[in-house]
């Protein structure tokens, strides 16, 4: 396994390699900036200090900032023009990005992310449930690196948060608390809290969201969530219902899939939630009986993709979680079945082959099915090899299972 790893991990890092010298040294034309949406972070950065935070939703403004950067290259970026879309609360953490031009911003960005990445990845590691080589491998991550995106940051929060709910429970819920940065994906977290009677970490959870959220309009005023407000109602209408941008084939959730093959906008929402409820309670329900153990940290995860119907491929980077979290089982049984194996390993794969589906101009993200299926699998184990409250007890304060490596 760690061959194969090291493997992929070497190819995928002469991509990025070869990427940045076409698009920055040869200038090749027709090849786009290495960063495909940190552009769009650098360029709200870069008129936020210039003309005020508010200037950034104003499409004018920000489509001539990444035109300045596309400028720098050979591509034309003609039609790929991004808004800004992202709350108040993400904002203010994007706003020191422009104080460095645009190259070593990028790149101090993601060598930090990919610190806070790994490091989230410490306590799950101590069972050493895969190789180190497997983790910094894994396409998640280097999909991530190649759009720039802030999935690393709420992947760190969402670890955290997991790792801290039975030792620092307060802790932990500062970190769920966190992801108002972006609310999409720390909806479910407060939820399972006080599913699985952690109190603390809900009410921490809430009170964090809550707090940030005032003081960030103390700062900045109410004025700049109102523009937020205003551009995420048109980015909902314009984007993701009449698919302006074309974002549905690209999308891995069941939303996306129902309206690529044509259901309107009631029934994919309805379809997209018949799967995401049961699933969701389920998690709940896995909450209720192992609160804190490795199989109720992977459902929290995938639960929470599972849910948005809002999903690109860079936020697959949160499926090294539960990947993570299925080989630790996998350690406390001592076996995994072939099925399973195979639904992980799928998983490992998933993101890349999300990221290059978005090349192919006819194809559809059906491999958003799979995050059901892993989420099943998750379900699955928790019902035929329940843990007792003693192994999570010795797992959270250890951090090491004592059964055998399957491998």
């Amino acid at each position: 396994m760690a061959l194969y790893s090291g493997a992929m991990l070497v190819l995928q890092l002469i991509l990025i390699a070869v990427w940045g010298v076409a698009c920055w040294i040869l200038h090749i034309r027709g090849v786009p900036l290495l960063g495909l949406d940190f552009r769009v972070f650098w360029s709200a950065s870069f008129v936020s200090l210039q003309h005020g935070l508010i200037a950034a939703f104003d499409p004018h403004l920000l489509a001539a900032t990444e035109a300045r950067l596309y400028a720098q290259t050979a591509f034309t970026g003609v039609g790929y023009f991004a808004p800004w879309v992202y709350p108040p609360t993400f904002q203010s953490l994007i706003l020191p990005l422009a104080l460095l031009p645009y190259i070593p911003s990028y790149l101090a960005f993601v060598c930090i992310c990919i610190a806070l990445c790994l490091g989230a990845c410490v306590p799950v590691m101590k069972a050493r449930p895969l190789p180190w080589i497997s983790v910094i491998a894994f396409p998640g991550v280097w999909v991530s690196v190649i759009y720039g995106q802030s999935s690393f940051l709420t992947f760190f929060l969402a670890a955290s948060a997991l790792a801290l709910v039975k030792r620092r429970p307060l802790l932990a819920g500062v970190c769920a608390g966190l992801l108002v940065i972006k609310p999409q994906f720390g909806l479910l977290f407060p939820l399972f809290f006080l599913c699985g009677r952690q109190y603390r970490a809900f009410a921490m959870a809430a009170v964090t969201a809550i707090l940030v959220c005032a003081i960030n309009v103390w700062v900045f005023g109410l004025p700049l969530w109102e523009r937020f407000f205003e551009t995420l109602s048109w980015f909902n209408t314009t984007v993701l219902q009449h698919n302006n941008a074309n974002l549905w084939r690209v999308m891995p959730s069941v939303y996306a899939i129902a309206r690529c093959l044509g259901a309107n906008l009631g029934a994919a929402y309805a379809v997209h939630f018949a799967i995401a409820l049961p699933l969701i309670i389920g998690t709940g329900i896995l909450w209720v009986k192992q609160p804190g153990s490795c199989l109720s940290s992977a459902a929290a995860v995938v639960a929470t993709l599972v849910a948005t119907p809002y999903l690109l491929s860079y936020d697959l980077v949160w499926l090294l979680l539960p990947i993570l979290y299925l080989c630790e089982d996998f350690q406390r049984t001592g076996t995994g079945r072939s099925w399973e194996l195979a639904i992980v390993g799928l998983a490992w794969f998933f993101p890349l082959v999300a990221f290059l589906t978005t090349f192919v101009t006819q194809a559809q993200e059906w491999g958003a099915l799979l995050l059901p299926a892993l989420l099943l699998t998750i379900l699955f184990r928790a019902k035929h090899f329940p843990v007792s409250y003693a192994d999570i007890k010795r797992v959270n304060l250890a951090g090491k299972p004592e059964a055998k490596q399957p491998f």
